[in-house]
């Protein structure tokens, strides 16, 4: 079963004195109020609250009504008091001309706090909404409330919508989260999804080799239906008198020393097999070698291995991993390089996040015109285009 504990972050009252919608009078208290939350100055945000409330506000249809229920919201929420705040927000909304971002920012806010309730249902409710909202109008939907509302349908049993949202926060992150990771693959067992399983434990095994539970559950996956150890062992024995002559048998041994957690053994074996031309120098085996050089830290030699895949298969999900594996080793060349390969290839997984990446591998290496270039090519997809929006506002405030 899932644990998790999410951090309440709420965002607090865009206020702008510009805005028509509010006099600068309306303006003035609600700041101050605003600011007593800041400083968590309860009392004087209270005492402000409620003399705003009954003093001058107490129309239950009006923008300004609406505003000071979310501030109400805010007071409570950033105490704790998660049941009163949620009364609030929900009484904020009920103000149906409420402003897009403004409405957005309550939602998100509720759907926080119902979360802490284990108020599953009314958390998919909100963020099921939204997201819909979000998508018209072309507003990010965060990878962080993705996972959330995964999380929520993992509540209800909904495992098949759960690993959706979980999955696509996981491909849409910017950096690999191992708790989230943690998440899709508890769904993947559940979904009995074991090819992803495979995938997601090797990932988590690089990010973080050091748990051995996760070498346990990979090697239940290659040795449960074929070898246990026993006979893995006697493989290390027939390879130390070298009486090993198959593939496979060089395989299984390299792999089982990935188990150990001895990525210098696994190396070993597959250059050793390579050469003596018993292992094939296929992407696969590739793979396989750049995953030991990982584990071992080595991160040159791993894209190394992972180009020579590439340069075998032509897999487009090859050229990004490359590209992905290149942007966090800080090569940008490179990483634009291989995700002009993948994007050239179709990849589909990742329309407009490529984009992104080879835009800010570019403004890394300071070609800033190159780099907006495929930063506003990210701009025509949900995805990425809340992201790429602010990377260019970025680059173009350096540039005035």
């Amino acid at each position: 079963m899932f644990k998790f504990i999410f951090l309440l972050i709420f965002v607090y009252l865009p206020i702008n004195a510009s805005d028509d919608a509010i006099s600068t009078f309306t303006y003035n208290l609600l700041k101050r109020v605003n600011d007593h939350i800041d400083d968590n100055d309860f009392v004087s945000a209270k005492r402000e609250l409620d003399t705003i409330s009954i003093k001058y506000f107490q129309s239950k249809e009006s923008y300004e009504r609406a505003l000071i229920n979310q501030l109400y919201g805010n007071y409570y929420a950033i105490q704790g008091n998660l049941t009163e705040a949620a009364k609030y927000y929900e009484l904020s909304l009920a103000f149906k001309k409420m402003p897009f971002i403004t409405g957005l920012q309550v939602r998100k806010n509720l759907a926080q706090c119902y979360f802490q309730l284990t108020e599953y249902e009314k958390v998919i409710s909100l963020l099921e909404e939204y997201k819909e909202i979000a998508n018209k109008r072309g507003q990010l939907f965060a990878p962080t409330d993705m996972v959330m509302l995964g999380i929520a349908y993992y509540q209800i049993d909904n495992f098949e919508k759960a690993y959706n949202e979980i999955s696509i926060a996981n491909q849409n992150s910017l950096e690999y989260k191992e708790d989230w990771l943690k998440y899709e693959l508890v769904l993947t067992y559940k979904l009995e999804k074991f090819n992803e399983s495979v995938e997601l434990l090797k990932l988590l095994v690089f990010i973080n080799p050091d748990n051995k539970e996760y070498w346990k559950q990979l090697s239940g996956f290659y040795y449960t239906q074929d070898l246990d150890d026993e006979s893995l062992a006697g493989l290390e024995l027939a390879y130390e008198k070298k009486t090993l002559s198959t593939e496979q048998e060089y395989l299984d041994l390299a792999r089982y020393y990935l188990y150990k957690n001895l990525p210098q053994k696994s190396i070993s074996i597959i250059k050793t097999g390579m050469v003596k031309g018993i292992i094939v120098k296929n992407a696969k085996n590739y793979e396989l070698l750049a995953d030991s050089y990982f584990l071992l830290k080595d991160r040159p030699n791993g894209i190394s291995q992972l180009e020579n895949a590439f340069k075998i298969s032509n897999n487009p999900s090859t050229a990004f991993k490359t590209g992905r594996f290149a942007f966090e080793e800080e090569d940008w060349k490179l990483a634009i390089k291989y995700f002009n390969a993948a994007k050239n290839l179709d990849y589909e997984k990742e329309v407009g996040r490529i984009d992104l990446l080879i835009g800010i591998s570019f403004y890394e290496l300071n070609d800033y015109s190159s780099a907006l270039q495929y930063l506003n090519n990210a701009l025509n997809e949900e995805k990425s285009s809340s992201a790429a929006e602010g990377w260019i506002s970025f680059i173009e405030d350096l540039q005035t």
